[in-house]
């Protein structure tokens, strides 16, 4: 399964049959019997009432070349129908690559599979957050230590699993794929690491990774994208990823808002773009509160979000901007 998530759908290297070695090679314990009943067992779990009919049919196409290559006796029965029956059986072995290749795109990465997963996800069933909390529950702590554990998983998953070939191979459907969820998180959370150990310039480079290869954004990155930005004082990035996204939510506009201000100071146009700001999303004042950091069981998800995703970090590195920010407020 780890090499069908890479795209190696290649047999192992001792399966081998040609029409001289036909009964030698299908005969008891040879590999190319073996890895047939194994992939037979582990087609037997999957839950045949949940498949289209076409599914169904590749299925059923997959599972009868793998029976006639269960045993000699298995491939005549099979293949003896033919007016050939070594060169049929031959010629089917050396379409059995394509077949497994051909079921595993029917079963998962078909426009109707990946058109399923994008109905799923839009559905309150899809809980992004329960998946999130449950990975954050274990790597919560903002630690150097932390950090390493994920490293480690991301190396084993990037080597085995999500290869840069599969994110090639499945670049535009990647961030439907219930598999690649974990990875996507845990790239989140180094990124969120990175950023709350003050190592800007790596959270920068592995945020604007996530977004190239999940540009929907599930994981609301951007957010902490903006942050680092801000805190770089990289005003034209900013500005390219606040026309990329150009999401009109709180995030957005509290950006728009701390950028313009650190680049022009306090001023009527700042001013008016301020009262522009809260009057849109009067609960932005939060963000220069104190008590707004202790308790946001009240506050909007969004709030909750760019709080999460490092605003007070961005605010607090342009001087003077959370004081500004609550001026004139009674």
């Amino acid at each position: 399964m780890e090499r069908v998530l890479r795209g190696d759908f290649s047999l192992p290297e001792e399966c081998n049959l040609t029409q001289g070695t036909l009964e030698h090679a299908l005969s008891a314990d040879k590999p190319l019997p073996n890895y047939c009943s194994g992939m037979l067992q582990a087609l037997g779990f999957m839950k045949k009432s949940t498949l289209s009919d076409k599914q169904r049919l590749q299925l059923r196409e997959l599972t009868n070349t793998l029976v006639g290559f269960k045993s000699y006796l298995n491939a005549q029965n099979v293949y003896s129908q033919c007016d050939d029956f070594a060169e049929s059986a031959v010629f089917a072995f050396q379409n059995l690559e394509a077949c497994i290749s051909k079921t595993a795109y029917e079963m998962r990465f078909s426009e109707e599979c990946i058109s399923e997963a994008d109905e799923l996800n839009a559905e309150p069933s899809f809980n992004r957050r329960k998946i999130e909390n449950h990975l954050n529950n274990i790597l919560s702590s903002d630690s150097a230590s932390t950090l390493k554990l994920v490293n480690e998983l991301l190396i084993v998953i990037e080597r085995e699993l999500i290869t840069p070939h599969f994110i090639e191979q499945y670049i535009n459907e990647l961030e439907s794929l219930d598999e690649v969820q974990p990875y996507l998180i845990l790239k989140t959370r180094k990124a969120q690491l990175l950023y709350n150990l003050e190592d800007y310039d790596s959270a920068k480079v592995e945020l604007e990774v996530l977004l190239k290869i999940a540009p929907s954004d599930y994981y609301l990155n951007r957010y902490q994208l903006y942050n680092c930005y801000i805190i770089q004082k990289d005003w034209k990035a900013l500005d390219q990823a606040l026309e990329q996204f150009g999401c009109n939510d709180l995030a957005y506009n509290a950006t728009r808002l701390l950028s313009f201000y650190a680049q022009n100071g306090n001023n009527s146009q700042s001013d008016l773009l301020k009262r522009e700001t809260k009057n849109l999303f009067p609960e932005v004042i939060n963000i220069a509160l104190g008590s707004a950091f202790v308790d946001l069981k009240n506050k909007s998800d969004d709030l909750k979000e760019y709080i999460n995703k490092g605003a007070l970090k961005a605010w607090r590195s342009v001087d003077g901007s959370l004081f500004w920010l609550k001026a004139d407020e009674k």
